[in-house]
């Protein structure tokens, strides 16, 4: 854990359940689900957690996932990256959610899995350009996504219509060097309840995760003592996006989850959740 005094556990909710995990578990497994014929499209998912996300739910039965990796669909995240680099334009996002369409008619669940980290730098030396690319990244790219694939999601098979974003725990706790990073994340919390209230209507199911700790090639540049936290798998995180969104779980919506937490006491705890309405952005006034 990092050794920052400004990061406390039970305000970054690292702590929420007693029992964590750092690997998959039997309680989350994904071959337990039958989701044939559910439609998932997933960005960020060519390697790590997104590539393990779409094995996991291939696990489960469902056939129709749309990742960057398939043949048909190999330049959406390169289009992707166009989009989020094309500020004032219209994003060709869109010929993406045709091509989704085109194959599956609908879609069920949408993972907005892709991010990006500017390079550590005290906030007087950091790059413009870098530090402004992550909100790009992190913010522009989901609500573009989101933009584009709505109108797939309202027409949803068992009524799923779940959109699933990853804040990260970066949301809720504070490291010197990762503003950019960081205030995104939160942004992202923020939007997940934007896009409920307006699509309430519509039925639209939104929340946000903390995927785990894992190395990849977003937290290359981490100062060495935030290293101590990338001891998590893959799979650990794919695993349960399974379990979250195999079915619809409205007790959810605009909720922040942590894939480290136990899943069966997390859902244990769901009438607490839901009496102290927990697990979302608020201002606290300190009034009862």
């Amino acid at each position: 854990m990092s050794s920052n005094p400004k990061f406390k556990l039970s305000s970054s909710g690292v702590d929420f359940t007693k029992t964590t995990h750092h690997d998959t578990y039997d309680y989350i497994k994904p071959e337990q689900f039958n989701m044939k014929d559910h439609a998932v499209f997933i960005t960020g998912a060519s390697k790590g957690i997104g590539r393990a996300t779409a094995i996991s739910y291939a696990k489960a039965g469902a056939s129709h996932i749309a990742v960057a990796a398939r043949r048909d669909m190999a330049d959406v995240e390169a289009e992707l990256d166009r989009a989020t680099k094309a500020a004032g334009k219209q994003p060709p996002v869109q010929e993406a959610a045709k091509k989704v369409e085109k194959a599956f008619g609908r879609l069920d669940i949408l993972v907005n899995n892709a991010g990006y980290l500017e390079k550590t730098d005290p906030l007087h030396e950091s790059q413009v350009d870098d530090w402004w690319r992550t909100w790009q990244v992190n913010v522009k790219r989901p609500y573009i996504v989101t933009r584009a694939f709505l109108p797939l999601l309202f027409n949803s098979k068992d009524s799923l219509k779940t959109i699933l974003n990853v804040p990260s725990i970066a949301a809720n706790s504070l490291h010197p060097g990762t503003s950019a990073y960081e205030c995104g994340k939160l942004a992202l919390l923020r939007f997940r309840e934007s896009v409920n209230a307006e699509y309430a209507d519509k039925d639209i199911l939104s929340f946000g995760i903390h995927p785990d700790g894992i190395v990849t090639d977003l937290f290359r540049d981490m100062p060495d003592s935030l290293h101590a936290m990338l001891n998590d798998t893959p799979e650990l995180a794919a695993d349960s996006i399974v379990w979250m969104t195999a079915e619809r779980r409205d007790w959810l919506k605009g909720r922040y989850i942590s894939c480290n937490w136990d899943m069966q006491e997390f859902l244990g705890k769901r009438q607490a959740i839901e009496d102290g309405d927990l697990l979302k952005v608020r201002l606290d006034v300190g009034l009862s």
